[in-house]
């Protein structure tokens, strides 16, 4: 997984899942993640989060970086580090299209939502690349938010629809290819490879169930 560090911000770029089209920064680490110590993340010791923290020595370390710099850094400081590291990976040829935050951790703050919110619109602008993610802060508001994605996690209080967690068995044998339904909403089932998809990826709202093994 190949790694960037400009002015004290450091990304990594995609994985097995989430694809290579895509760089990933973080608020923090699973370890202290605030939706875990509120009560509010529905997947508890599942988090796939924790795993890498457990098992790789340099992990959690990292998002500590990663985490210290985001809580003292600038917006204005945070944009231009992104935009430097996406336009010079796409100087020859476009490989980076979108950037996914939190794949660890989630916002701390409501101003947190406000300072990622400054940081996608001037990414947006700089790069062309669309800035989307997860979250379990159903305290916090996102109503205002108009320059990245986010799906509540287990809630609908995010911009653009909402993602749920359910045991794999369950969506074994759909009536509806492709199609799961819960309480009244229909949820599109996650295909396991972001290299291959963009449903979360795409601002249109819609619901997105992933199977837990």
């Amino acid at each position: 997984m190949p790694y960037f560090k400009n002015a004290g911000l450091e990304v990594s770029q995609g994985n097995t899942k989430i694809g290579l089209d895509t760089l990933i920064f973080n608020m923090g680490s699973a370890e202290t993640c605030p939706s875990k110590a509120l009560g509010l993340c529905k997947l508890g010791k599942k988090c796939y989060a924790m795993k890498p923290e457990r098992i790789y020595p340099g992990c959690l370390p990292y998002r500590d970086r990663q985490e210290t710099y985001w809580k003292t850094a600038s917006a204005k400081d945070i944009a231009s580090a992104l935009s430097e590291i996406i336009n010079k990976r796409n100087k020859k040829q476009r490989v980076i299209d979108y950037v996914r935050f939190n794949e660890s951790g989630d916002f701390w703050s409501q101003e947190d939502i406000a300072k990622l919110d400054t940081i996608a619109g001037y990414v947006r602008a700089e790069t062309g690349v669309f800035i989307y993610g997860y979250t379990a802060r159903k305290d916090l508001d996102f109503q205002g938010v108009v320059s990245f994605s986010v799906k509540g996690s287990g809630h609908s209080a995010g911009n653009n629809g909402e993602a749920i967690a359910v045991k794999a068995s369950k969506l074994a044998n759909l009536k509806h290819k492709g199609i799961y339904e819960q309480a009244g909403k229909k949820y599109t089932v996650c295909l396991m490879d972001c290299s291959k998809c963009n449903f979360c990826k795409v601002h249109d709202g819609r619901n997105i169930v992933f199977p837990i093994h």
